[in-house]
């Protein structure tokens, strides 16, 4: 089964906030790291379940799950979503020194 993969307003704010803090200390590679990470993220199409149950999915009542981009010095992000029936709900997307979301972190 292909799941469509739908990036919620709060994950595409993310993505920017992320996107401005990388051209500020590496500006050539900026438009290049966020659209890896974009192309990462739309692999959620196949098999989204291959992905754990992030730390946030305790808290919550839909099961969270997690994606991780990057490693090492570039830093490491997590692609926060929920499959619900055939898409695939990006939530957030967090830089992996972020502590774990909580539900009231979520109604800002």
């Amino acid at each position: 089964m292909t799941y469509r993969v739908i990036f919620t307003a709060e994950a595409e704010t993310d993505l920017r906030t992320a996107y401005r803090y990388i051209r500020s200390q590496a500006p050539g590679a900026a438009l290049e790291r966020t659209r890896r990470a974009r192309k990462s993220a739309t692999s959620l199409a196949r098999r989204p379940e291959r992905c754990p149950l992030a730390p946030e999915s305790a808290s919550f009542d839909e099961p969270i799950r997690e994606l991780f981009f990057g490693a090492g010095n570039r830093g490491t992000y997590r692609f926060l979503f929920v499959v619900l029936e055939r898409s695939v709900y990006i939530l957030h997307v967090r830089h992996g020194s972020m502590l774990p979301l909580s539900p009231s972190d979520d109604e800002d």
